[in-house]
């Protein structure tokens, strides 16, 4: 009898998830839903076997439930795809993938949609839950999210106590400090932290392409806003480097992907990755499980991650926005009946 495969891992940091207590939901490509859930439980989570009040986080796979949606809505919990949480919280190991060592993509499993956790991680003390953070940063097509605001100015007083006593949140990516150190500096200098984006919100600081959720939620609280880089240099603090991304520009549309071998990477408006790609499944396209060089055109939605826009570029594969292909090939997305990947307000 032919070994069992090895399950694949990823490389987390032990304190990346701590105080979150988290629950997944859909399907996790590449592992199954036990796999995925100790990768969480090792980034210090807590595994909640049910979707209750005390989940802080449910983890978004492929083909979450529609009831399960709008259940996640009512409670009002943040979500988080699994693809964009890793590149969050993976450690300097980063992720040894299940097939060929390539950058992951959806692949369809079949797991349960609740958990059922092996083993639960004992509570620690409490601290505020992460923010959603967008990926590091994003290709230069036309598929952007709304930019941030413009930093209104923050109150400041005599010298560098302009954070004292205010109550902030962080959102968007840090470049050179986890979340945590950066609460932490602030917390130094008197900010009080917030566990969530709420009405006692008076500071809002921005890192790199925080979520257009987010903004669209600062904007309506009428939060002030300051740049990362204001707050270092108000501080005296060093300023790590911004990671170097390709600058992919999206190519023209193809009249036809019959045959063609595809792969999607970013955020698609409304839809799951697997949703979009039975949708162009339908048309003729077959669909890559890795970003490797069998792929012939890549489908670009927004926020894609650096790393893969780096491969991308380095192996010079054409690339073509979700909107202006599904426009080309004359695809009504609404008619398709995809599953949608949040459920929507009244």
């Amino acid at each position: 009898m032919a070994p069992k495969k090895a399950a694949p891992s990823i490389s987390v940091r032990p304190d990346a998830l701590s105080d979150e207590k988290c629950i997944i939901t859909g399907e996790i490509e590449g592992f199954k839903r036990k796999e995925a859930e100790q990768i969480l439980i090792n980034a210090g989570a807590t595994i909640e076997k049910s979707l209750n009040k005390k989940v802080t986080l449910v983890v978004l796979g492929a083909d979450a439930g529609p009831q399960k949606l709008e259940k996640i809505e009512k409670l009002g919990i943040e979500t988080k795809d699994w693809e964009e949480l890793i590149e969050e919280i993976k450690g300097e190991g980063g992720a040894a993938p299940a097939d060929d060592g390539e950058d992951d993509e959806d692949e369809e499993m079949d797991e349960p949609e609740e958990p059922k956790p092996k083993k639960k991680a004992a509570p620690k003390e409490k601290a505020a839950p992460k923010e959603k953070a967008a990926p590091k940063t994003k290709a230069n097509t036309k598929a952007k999210a709304d930019p941030a605001p413009a930093a209104k100015p923050a109150a400041s007083g005599s010298g560098d106590d302009f954070l004292s006593g205010k109550h902030v949140i962080i959102t968007g990516t840090i470049t050179g400090h986890d979340r945590k150190d950066a609460q932490a500096i602030l917390e130094k200098e008197g900010a009080i932290f917030e566990k969530s984006l709420n009405k006692k919100v008076e500071l809002v600081v921005l890192g790199q392409n925080p979520g257009p959720d987010k903004l669209a939620k600062i904007k309506d609280l009428g939060a002030e806003t300051i740049e990362w880089k204001e707050v270092a240099e108000k501080l005296g603090l060093e300023l790590a480097p911004e990671k170097k991304v390709a600058n992919v520009e999206a190519g023209d549309a193809p009249d036809s992907i019959d045959g063609k071998t595809l792969i999607i990477t970013g955020e698609l408006d409304g839809l799951t990755r697997s949703a979009a790609q039975k949708i162009l499944e339908g048309v003729g396209a077959k669909f890559a499980k890795t970003l490797n060089k069998s792929v012939e055109l890549v489908v670009l939605g927004a926020n894609a991650g650096p790393d893969k826009l780096n491969k991308i570029a380095d192996q010079g594969i054409p690339t073509v926005e979700w909107t202006d292909l599904v426009e080309k090939l004359g695809i009504d997305v609404e008619a398709s009946g995809p599953p949608k990947k949040k459920a929507k307000k009244n």
